[in-house]
């Protein structure tokens, strides 16, 4: 009897093990274009073939992170491999109860594929609400900015729905009025939120500092520069972040995260001028100052204004892609 716990333990293993292996990719472009199907739904593309996954459902998480596992066969540099611990780490953090990324229109993307369903959009609509719910409970809450974004693009279908569909966004629409936002802008504000926020600044800036560390030599190089003039290129969205407008157009490099639309940040930047790198150093005093220090939203308003002589309307934008896109100011760190 033994003998036979013993066999079919190692037949187990064995199987898995096979499993393991035949889920792995031959080359990084393979895996990539794999994340791009899984995530096809958060894509900025207006051409889609069909919907590969819900976002952040149950069968979304798990071939994403099948995905992540297959890259670890493949052949990475250092950019990559650093990219992809960066996407695994983030698997622990609860971006998961987020399950509808106020920066993309999921609807709008649904909507172009072939295989567009309208129960299965409904159903999505009601896991936001579930998950949503779920977090409240353990105490992780979308904060203010996050909970007008979402608001107003739940808001923007409402009436322009099928009748399944226009029932999820109503009641969605329902919950998301009532609904407390917390009180601190920045990742701070989310249980591990400084785990999290410390894991960003590690990937983005490609070091390994305390925020304290970062903000002491951001800030004594502040000192020492001027007030810069520069042209402050915004839009009326947030779907790519800013630091996408200060890559090198010529010549991009491919990556992994949908938020940056494939592109390695590391590799695909170009290099500033001056008065850029002075604007930047804000941007990263402004997201320490949000993310780790819990700075306001007036309070964060009033130094952007300050050191960079914009307008109301433009620190709020600007705020606004810091609490989107945390720690990715970094990239241009010196």
């Amino acid at each position: 009897m033994l003998r036979q716990i013993v066999l079919l333990v190692v037949a187990s293993v064995m199987l898995i093990a096979c499993s393991e292996q035949t889920s792995g990719f031959k080359t990084f472009s393979e895996g990539q274009q794999a994340l791009q199907t899984i995530n096809n739904l958060l894509s900025t593309q207006e051409q889609q073939s069909e919907a590969a996954s819900w976002p952040f459902s149950e069968s979304y998480l798990q071939a994403r992170h099948q995905a992540y596992q297959g890259l670890k066969t493949t052949t990475l540099d250092v950019s990559q491999q650093a990219q992809l611990n960066y996407l695994i780490i983030a698997e622990r953090y609860p971006e998961r109860y987020f399950v509808w990324p106020v920066q993309r229109d999921v609807i709008s993307q649904a909507r172009l594929v072939d295989d567009y369903s309208v129960n299965e959009l409904a159903n999505w609509l009601e896991l936001v609400e579930t998950q949503l719910i779920a977090a409240e409970q353990s105490n992780l809450k979308l904060n203010k900015i996050e909970l007008t974004l979402l608001h107003n693009m739940v808001k923007s279908h409402l009436d322009n729905s099928d009748d399944s569909v226009q029932a999820a966004l109503n009641k969605l629409n329902q919950y998301l009025t009532q609904y407390k936002p917390r009180t601190k802008l920045g990742l701070v504000g989310l249980a591990n939120g400084k785990d999290w926020y410390q894991s960003k600044l590690n990937y983005f800036s490609g070091e390994t500092k305390p925020p304290l560390t970062w903000l002491s030599e951001i800030q004594a190089s502040l000192k020492q520069s001027q007030n810069a003039d520069f042209v402050l290129l915004v839009s009326d969205s947030h779907a790519k972040p800013l630091v996408m407008n200060y890559f090198v157009e010529s010549h991009q490099h491919t990556g992994l995260d949908w938020q940056l639309d494939y592109l390695d940040p590391l590799k695909s930047k170009r290099k500033l001028t001056k008065d850029e790198q002075y604007f930047w150093q804000v941007m990263m005093e402004t997201d320490l100052g949000i993310h780790y220090h819990t700075w306001s939203e007036q309070q964060a308003r009033v130094s952007l204004m300050k050191r960079l002589g914009v307008n109301q309307q433009q620190a709020d934008w600007l705020i606004e892609d810091i609490v989107l896109y945390p720690a990715m100011s970094f990239i241009f760190i010196n």
